[in-house]
């Protein structure tokens, strides 16, 4: 990033100065929309810390994925289950406000 001095510049040069950084700015933005950052392995847990991050037990995990309530992966003899899957499986719950109202 470009540095300015305050005590010896015009105006002019400041309004130059404030235009390239915007444009860069712009440029930046508009590129990491177009072309958004891929995802990377970090992005697959396995069966193990996709439970612990669940906070279930293994089984339960198994069984939730032969169900269908959440997606996995086999690579090789590894199943893996992805991020965005996780994060779907997770259903937000909003009960009823009054008493008396649905349970969840």
């Amino acid at each position: 990033m470009a540095k300015i001095e305050l005590r010896t510049f015009e105006k002019s040069d400041f309004d130059l100065a404030l235009e390239e950084a915007f444009e860069k700015a712009l440029k930046r933005a508009v590129k990491e929309f177009i072309n958004p950052p891929k995802s990377n392995d970090s992005d697959m847990f396995s069966r193990k810390e996709t439970a612990k991050f669940l906070r279930i037990s293994l089984p339960t995990l198994h069984d939730w994925t032969k169900e269908g309530l959440i997606r996995a992966y086999r690579i090789g003899n590894r199943v893996l289950y992805k991020k965005a899957d996780i994060d779907q499986a997770l259903n937000l719950i909003n009960p009823a406000n009054r008493r008396g109202g649905l349970s969840c």
